[in-house]
């Protein structure tokens, strides 16, 4: 099964895939969470920050007030299995840390498993928390971390050393955030003027002191564009449109390109998969006429893709979720969200996959702590 979250201003929609069963979670699917409980019920979606296979993290911000009067059932990141409805919170950090300017990443490895069993099946898992801290000045080697683990049930500093000078967090980097795959964490790096230099990667179980760096395509075009990262497969993807907000942007470019990240373990060699135009596309729904008329091109956002099929692909355009068959080119409507101003502005933030495991992952409990 898969779910896919797709979070807006004023709901999360849960979009079930041809396998789903019965499983139904509702706009209340998270409400077993003592901080969740506790919270507003329309304001409890802002708090998803990430996601692994059926495991959230999820993330409350803390007020100042409310930290000088503290009481039980508080919590700053929690990871949660939503269909086992199994959860813990994590030890809190430092109260100044909330302000930071930060990207959050999640990912697990399975350390060990039950060979009677079956690895497949009965796998035990080993989660990091990583919040990656922008750097301060441009072309900054080092990397500044705080990093949760669950061996050990405590968050530490770590400074992480990078091959290629980085430059801070801007708002396209942030609505990017982290990828996870093949259990290492990846984001984006953009220069000063806005022009994607390339992808930061950090293995935090393996190689816990320095990241890798990997180029943009060869080829990539030099005008701004907008970035979206996936995972097809254990594959990184990046989907590269042209971003309407700045300098070099071409109204008539009414295309977006997917490419692939190959040969990952020497070094990764970007290949164009995918250049998708919207002219070619069959619309097979009366509200998606408008679409082919605009003068501009249609803004891709929140791409995600099938896991089994490789030429599907979900991504939101104005008010509705789509489903774009990249062979075939049809365009159809998954589901339509209220038309509101918000959400013809850009609402949507993040998508978040839930895949249904043959056995579930569990959520392990912190290490006892000595006294």
């Amino acid at each position: 099964m898969l779910q896919s979250c797709f979070r807006s201003t004023n709901k999360i929609l849960v979009l079930p895939s041809s396998n789903s069963g019965d499983c139904d979670f509702g706009d209340d699917f998270l409400n077993f969470l003592p901080c969740i409980k506790r919270r507003v019920r329309k304001d409890y979606h802002r708090i998803i920050t990430a996601s692994f296979n059926d495991l959230l993290l999820l993330y409350s911000e803390v007020r100042e007030d409310y930290i000088l009067n503290f009481k039980p059932g508080f919590c700053e990141y929690c990871i949660c299995n939503p269909l086992t409805k199994q959860w813990i919170t994590l030890p809190h950090l430092p109260f100044n840390s909330n302000k930071d300017n930060v990207i959050v990443g999640f990912t697990c490895d399975p350390y060990s498993c039950d060979t009677e069993q079956g690895c497949k099946t009965h796998a035990h898992y080993r989660y990091k928390v990583v919040r990656i801290h922008s750097p301060i000045q441009p072309n900054t080697t080092q990397l500044r971390m705080q990093i949760f683990s669950s061996v050990t049930g405590e968050w530490c500093n770590s400074v992480v050393s990078s091959p290629q000078g980085l430059n801070s967090f801007n708002l396209r980097s942030k609505n990017v955030g982290v990828v996870v795959c093949n259990a290492m964490l990846h984001w984006v790096d953009y220069n000063y003027e806005g022009v994607l230099q390339g992808i930061v990667v950090f293995d935090p179980f393996n190689d816990a002191e320095r990241c890798r760096y990997i180029h943009r395509p060869i080829g990539f075009s030099s005008i701004e564009s907008s970035i979206s990262l996936g995972v097809f497969r254990g594959h990184l993807r990046m989907i590269q449109h042209p971003s309407p907000w700045g300098y070099g942007y071409r109204p008539n470019a009414r295309s977006f390109s997917i490419w692939e990240l190959e040969d990952y373990d020497n070094g990764g060699t970007w290949c164009l998969k995918h250049k998708v135009y919207f002219k070619d596309m069959i619309l097979e729904h009366p509200g998606l006429a408008k679409l082919a008329k605009e003068s501009s091109s249609p803004i891709v956002l929140l791409p995600a893709f099938h896991p089994n099929d490789e030429k599907i692909l979900f991504f939101q355009h104005r008010n509705y979720i789509l489903r774009c068959h990249l062979q075939t080119m049809v365009l159809e409507i998954v589901d339509e969200l209220e038309e509101t101003r918000e959400n013809l502005v850009y609402s949507a933030k993040s998508v978040f996959l839930l895949e249904q495991q043959s056995w579930p992952s569990p959520v392990p409990p912190l290490p006892l702590k000595s006294k």
